[in-house]
């Protein structure tokens, strides 16, 4: 990627986005960049690494596996994304592994580079704060239906999710491309039947239907209600 892509690669990425271009300069002028293919890990979960990595093409995906092998789907990065900061703040092994689902071309800099970036550029605190906020709050949202939803409804949630944010929500929402029933299951810790059998379901009542290679939410609205009502919030 030629040196002025990178630079409005990483303008992209909204905790960067208040720089300066000399600032953003400087800062592309400090990254390490790198290229993975579909498929690669990026970074190895209780690694020791601390660098902060921006993704600027691709898709990855943020993921840990049990000892038997099983995974846990955290969530998906797309371009203009920062990962691996929470490493760069204390300095402790990696929370999770992020693994490219596509070709994908990283920034990283360095957690001491990273540390003077905030101290020196208020407003990239201000966003990293931010960023690690919305983080915790999706984190604690799982969490809270992990405990209290059944897997119908966890199921119900994550399609939500899959659609887009509330404010993008119409009355169909497209999901596209579609994801597999493992890569469902594996978001909401349950097995790839239980999500044929309620998306089924939801296909013979008509709240969602298959297009080619995508999957559309029929009535948004309606699947919100089920969620809502399971979460007792109305």
């Amino acid at each position: 990627m030629p040196y002025d892509e990178r630079v409005s690669g990483l303008k992209r990425a909204p905790v960067l986005a208040a720089l300066s271009d000399a600032a953003l300069e400087s800062v592309a002028r400090k990254c390490k960049w790198r290229r993975h293919g579909a498929g690669e890990q990026i970074v190895d979960r209780q690694d020791f690494s601390t660098d902060v990595y921006f993704l600027l093409v691709g898709t990855a995906r943020a993921i840990s596996y049990s000892a038997e092998g099983k995974a846990v789907v955290f969530m998906d990065l797309k371009p203009g994304t920062m990962f691996g900061e929470i490493a760069a703040i204390d300095r402790k092994p990696r929370s999770a592994s992020i693994e490219a689902i596509e070709a994908c071309e990283i920034a990283s800099l360095s957690a001491d580079d990273f540390e003077q970036l905030m101290l020196r550029e208020p407003n990239v605190a201000v966003a990293a704060l931010r960023q690690v906020a919305a983080d915790v709050r999706r984190l604690s949202e799982r969490v809270f239906e992990f405990s209290t939803l059944a897997v119908q409804n966890r199921i119900h949630a994550e399609l939500l999710r899959l659609a887009g944010r509330p404010e993008q929500r119409r009355s169909q929402a497209t999901i596209s491309p579609a994801p597999s029933l493992a890569e469902i299951a594996d978001r909401i810790s349950t097995h790839r039947e239980a999500v044929s059998r309620e998306l089924s379901r939801l296909t013979a009542i008509g709240l969602l239907r298959r297009e080619k290679g995508d999957l559309v939410i029929i009535d948004v609205a309606k699947l919100r209600e089920l969620v809502n009502e399971a979460k007792g919030e109305f």
